[in-house]
């Protein structure tokens, strides 16, 4: 079917990168997700990279929805278990990975933005990893203040 919505986890992509992450431990799943971040910080946007976008964004999606900000996220209603995958505390370094790797893997010229046929539904998609980006930006700031 490939994409039928424009939340982080409305993709054969992410529902396949999901189903792998729910067979695997707390700990498991953050070697999974931190890999995920880091292949596609090292293929700075290469469209040859090992790391699809939408593995990027599930993973970006995942972590958020295990901070406290995150948990509000709308898409976290159909998958409620998410909000609970990874042990706790998650670190302000990975919130910082997971937005590096949102920025490389999707650029605004990118392929990912012109792949959508629907403009409203592009809205939609960008609209939805914008406020991915705000909940983790928020927390790394958090973090930040709460070293000083």
């Amino acid at each position: 079917m490939g994409t039928w919505g424009s939340s982080p986890f409305d993709s054969d992509t992410s529902e396949d990168f999901l189903d792998e992450l729910e067979e695997l431990s707390a700990s498991q799943r953050l070697i999974v997700i931190e890999a995920t971040f880091h292949s596609a910080i090292e293929a700075q946007g290469n469209s040859n990279a090992s790391v699809l976008p939408e593995e990027v964004v599930a993973a970006a999606a995942v972590v958020a929805a295990n901070i406290p900000a995150g948990r509000s996220l709308t898409w976290n209603e159909e998958n409620p278990g998410v909000m609970e995958w990874l042990a706790q505390p998650i670190t302000p370094a990975l919130a910082m990975s997971a937005i590096q790797a949102l920025d490389v893997t999707l650029p605004a010229d990118g392929w990912f933005w012109r792949s959508w046929v629907d403009d409203g539904e592009r809205e939609e998609a960008q609209a939805a990893i914008d406020s991915l980006r705000s909940v983790l930006r928020h927390f790394i700031s958090e973090g930040e203040a709460s070293e000083r």
